[in-house]
């Protein structure tokens, strides 16, 4: 079966999408109650711990998503992985806490454009209207068959999505589908 193909239309109707490959990914996991385990994290990363569930915070070069009670990603710039972990674990030193890196089994997708809300809600059960989810939102749900992390970067709105690599060319041909009647434009990421 081949690729669907793409409807034409104007960028400013289209959804604007691109992969955002080699993304430093890695998995932290602590004591969200302890504050020596808060003050570590907020000292090696310059972020402040996300507790609520299904939210994230970001600097200009990294960004902590809150996964679960005592779990988070840390994703950062591309091949920074080593590095942040070793921000981490200085501070972190005799405390209970993990941190693992996860970069090599997901990539991330980041979405925009004027239809980008009614193009995830083809295969996306999260509710995106945005007195509910906004800039800062985050959380896992599924995008048809792929589990995949979602949160919005701006207003506009924007997205990016958590992929794991074995599902990024179902993710993507699910995409085609669902802008058929809108138009996909590819960007480029570094």
């Amino acid at each position: 079966m081949g690729r669907v193909p793409t409807a034409r239309a104007s960028t400013e109707q289209s959804l604007l999408a691109g992969w955002r490959h080699g993304l430093s990914v890695l998995n932290l996991r602590g004591n969200p109650d302890d504050p020596a385990f808060r003050d570590g994290v907020s000292q090696a990363l310059g972020l402040t711990l996300p507790t609520q569930a299904c939210t994230t915070v970001t600097n200009d070069s990294l960004r902590l998503v809150w996964v679960g009670p005592d779990d988070w990603f840390v994703i950062g710039p591309k091949g920074g992985a080593a590095a942040v972990e070793a921000r981490l674990r200085q501070p972190l030193a005799g405390q209970h806490f993990a941190v693992t890196d996860v970069s090599s089994g997901y990539t991330a997708l980041h979405l925009s454009g004027q239809p980008v809300r009614e193009v995830l809600a083809q295969g996306c059960p999260l509710d995106l209207h945005p007195s509910v989810f906004r800039p800062g939102s985050a959380a896992g749900s599924v995008f048809f068959k792929a589990s995949v992390w979602l949160w919005q970067t701006d207003e506009a709105p924007v997205y990016e999505m958590l992929v794991r690599n074995s599902f990024s060319g179902y993710v993507w041909l699910m995409l085609e589908r669902c802008t058929l009647e809108c138009g996909l434009v590819t960007r480029r990421f570094p």
